[in-house]
Formats: C-alpha cells, structure tokens, sequence
C-alpha cells in the first residue's frame, strides 16, 4: 500500500486570538460527501507550565457538503457552550459516528480541571439526527470517570472503547479499558466486554475492524513507545483471543488507526518519553495491522505538544481525511488537515 500526502491544509486558526485546540477531533461522514470535524476552541494561557494544554473552553464543528473541499463556518456546540458558563466541567468531542444517513452521535469528555485536561469526569454522548443542525441533551454513557477513545459502526451496531481512569494514565488495576455497543443508533449503550491484562502505565486507545473479522483493540504503553499493546477479539470485545506487541519503528503514542484501500494505516505523534528523538506527526502502513512499516514523518514542526489526530476513510477507503493539531507556540495549537491519496 502507498499514499500520496497533501501539504498540510490550516482549518483552524487558534493563533489570531492566542487560543489553542488541544484534543477533540472528532470526524464523521454521516450521509455520502457530507463531513462533520470538531475541534476544541480552548484557552491559550491557561496551564502555567505548558500553556494551551487544557480542556477549559468550548466544542466547534465545520460541516463539508462536498466530500471535504470546502467547509462551513464554524458552529459552537451549544452542550459544550452551556456546561463552560453554567458547569464545574467543560466538553471535549473526542469522537463521532454516524450509524445511519443523517445520524451522528457525538462521544464528550468531561474535563473537570481549568488549567489541565485532568480530572476526567464520566464521558457522554449526543445526538444528531439532521446531521448536525440539533443535538439531544447529553447522556451519560457509564458510571465510570475516564475517557473515550475511540469508536466504529459495523452492520448498524456502535462499538466503543473506552479508558476507566481519571487521569491519563492507569496505575491500579482498577483502571480498566471497557467495549461498549448501541444497537439502537446511539439512544443507549451496554457493556460488551473488558480488555484482558495488566493496563498500568497504559493510556490513550484505538479500535480497527480487520477484513477477516477480527477487531484489534490497542493501548498505548508509556514505558515502550515502539510497540503498541495489541488484543484481537473474534467476537467484537466480549472475549480476547490473543494479546501481543505491535511494533512502530518511529514510536507513537496517542494511536489511531483506520483501515484503507490494501490494507491499515496508523498514524499519532512519534512518542514522548525521550529528549533524544522528535515528537513529529508519523505515519505507518500494515498489510495486517499488526507489522508495521518503518513510518514516515508527515508534520515536523518542533513542539512536543501537538499532533493529536484522527482520521476517516472515504470512498471506500481510496482518501483519508487526516485532521490534527499543530503546534504555532510549544503547546498552543491550531488544526490542520492533510489529504491522504491510497494507491
């Protein structure tokens, strides 16, 4: 498999009023040619350490009725707008599906800290079904604090993961990584299984739907950036058949992976946990995803606290809509967009 990368696209300018768009970027396509991207609107200052790297501020989406060649104004996200006034906590899309034409559910982490993102508060979800012109109330998806980090649509049925810890980080076995499912388009979710393992040191986390059938489920481990923690289920999470290393030449954390024309593509920032090498937005093809290439780096602007990302596959997997933050100031942060070409 190969891709032809486009210079990186500017979606959302944070720098002309000094704010950052750390987090949140959740993308979906909920009806053919029509795209919906979020994207946090948060402050520039605050985080005295490392400004720009917080969750206090607001949700914002542009809506693509061309398959992403244009975009409109941006939209507030009138949940998110509410809870920054009126609540001890502020939203963060973090991902969207859309399981039928005009449908989408929205996935929002509750940040309870103004200066950083931690505390996270019990994750929510919303619902659109005009595509995006109304949303329901939020709802709690659990009663668990932690994170969604990802989630996919296969025949109808929403499957999401989800990170059972308040902060970033496990460190009991308490911590737990969770599968949740709606068979009713998004209007309620039960549990569908628990990752098996050791999650301590463990963060962040993905979900791709392999061709034969197989769902892998990765973790990030903090103490080895060259390989993702990886669990194949046969039965979308209820049981794990297998547990191994995913290795990544280039180290990643933050993984997200989707599956294209030929095979997988992962991409995230070249790990963290160490001043020798660079935190740069990678990119790594798989035959199977689990071998992966020796990657590629696709943004290398200096600044350790960019590129998040998340992407989406369109037409039937032949473009991958790639949307990331990039640093314009250490953790202060604007969007970005690249277009992916498969061959």
């Amino acid at each position: 498999m190969h891709y032809q990368a486009s210079s990186p696209i500017l979606f959302a300018d944070m720098e002309k009023e000094t704010r950052s768009a750390h987090l949140g970027h959740g993308l979906a396509e909920y009806k053919k040619d029509h795209l919906i991207a979020f994207y946090s609107n948060c402050s520039g200052t605050r985080n005295l350490r490392h400004p720009g790297h917080n969750g206090f501020g607001w949700v914002e989406y542009k809506r693509s009725a061309d398959g992403g060649k244009s975009w409109s104004e941006p939209t507030v996200l009138p949940c998110a707008w509410d809870a920054l006034l009126n609540e001890p906590y502020t939203y963060i899309c973090e991902k969207a599906v859309s399981p039928a034409e005009n449908v989408i559910i929205a996935f929002l982490l509750r940040v309870g800290g103004t200066e950083v993102c931690e505390p996270y508060l019990s994750p929510a979800f919303i619902r659109s079904e005009d595509g995006g012109e109304s949303w329901s109330a939020p709802q709690d998806l659990c009663e668990h604090c932690g994170r969604i980090y990802d989630a996919l649509v296969h025949e109808g049925v929403i499957y999401v993961l989800f990170h059972a810890c308040a902060d970033w980080l496990s460190t009991t076995e308490e911590h737990q990584y969770y599968l949740y499912k709606s068979t009713d388009q998004g209007k309620s979710f039960t549990l569908q299984g628990t990752l098996p393992g050791d999650h301590t040191n463990h963060a962040y986390g993905n979900m791709v739907l392999r061709e034969d059938g197989a769902l892998l489920c990765y973790e990030y481990d903090k103490g080895d950036e060259y390989h993702l923690v990886c669990h194949i289920s046969r039965d979308f999470g209820k049981t794990c058949e297998q547990t191994l290393k995913s290795p990544c030449a280039k180290r990643i954390r933050n993984p997200q992976v989707t599956r294209v024309k030929g095979g997988y593509l992962l991409h995230g920032r070249s790990g963290c946990e160490s001043d020798e090498l660079p935190f740069y937005l990678v990119v790594y093809t798989s035959p199977d995803g689990i071998n992966w290439d020796e990657g590629q780096y696709l943004c290398t602007i200096d600044g350790k606290w960019a590129y998040y990302s998340n992407s989406i596959a369109l037409q039937e997997g032949e473009r991958l809509l790639l949307q990331s933050s990039v640093s314009y100031d250490a953790a202060r942060v604007n969007v970005c967009h690249w277009w992916l070409e498969i061959s």
